[in-house]
């Protein structure tokens, strides 16, 4: 099953996703709520784990939008150190489906975990990548590209590219499984197809496959094609 989680302090994190790595599941970590809203416009969780104290809006505001949005049917668990009464009716009045106080040991949350799944109305962890398209938005697998803004995301992280690295990156997702000629390229990215061009592109396309970590690691693959360009395998 894939989950996410959501959790600002870096130590904790890295224990929740080893709890739910080791129970067999698939984690997708994330480190403010913002990222996590901005990773749902592209893809799909079964559970969603967080902790209440985030540092930039409240647990129970994180709970209320993703039940507004396409993901609302997610089974979600407040896993925190908040544990008052009010605490736990303000978290599960918000949307949550079970609410854990800290510290927890490994197998009571697994045996939590794995209670939710049981339940969950549509397990999305056989559904293929989907390549989406939303105003201003390019979402395709673990990436995000804010077309307004020209902010790149992987994972919901936030990735410094230049402008022209941007543009590059946006042209190959956009057209993804195709092969896209360096003609084509220079020309959308620069205007014209000069040898200072030519010597641009390579430039720009290593610091961005390097900045992207576009590997196996994270379903895609970068290909030169000989003679002809590039193209962007999804899978």
């Amino acid at each position: 099953m894939r989950i996410a989680t959501l959790e600002a302090d870096q130590l904790e994190s890295n224990v929740l996703q080893r709890i739910v790595v080791d129970a067999g599941h698939e984690c997708t970590a994330f480190f403010n709520g913002l990222s996590l809203i901005n990773a749902l416009h592209y893809k799909r969780f079964d559970l969603l784990i967080l902790e209440s104290l985030l540092p930039d809006m409240e647990g129970s505001d994180v709970i209320r939008m993703v039940r507004n949005s396409a993901s609302k049917n997610m089974m979600v668990m407040f896993l925190t150190h908040r544990i008052s009464d009010a605490d736990v009716v303000q978290g599960i009045r918000a949307g949550a489906n079970d609410y854990v106080s800290k510290p927890v040991s490994a197998s009571e949350l697994t045996f939590r975990i794995q209670a939710l799944l049981k339940i969950s109305p549509l397990p999305v962890s056989e559904e293929r990548t989907v390549t989406r398209h939303i105003p201003d938005l390019l979402g395709v697998g673990f990436y995000c590209f804010d077309l307004k803004q020209g902010i790149a995301t992987v994972h919901g992280q936030p990735v410094a590219l230049e402008p022209k690295e941007f543009e590059i990156a946006v042209l190959l997702f956009s057209h993804a499984g195709q092969v896209v000629s360096k003609e084509k390229i220079m020309n959308a990215i620069w205007g014209r197809t000069s040898v200072v061009g030519s010597r641009a592109l390579s430039t720009h396309m290593s610091r961005m496959r390097s900045k992207l970590r576009l590997g196996p690691d994270n379903n895609v693959k970068l290909v030169t094609v000989y003679t002809r360009g590039y193209r962007l395998d999804v899978f």
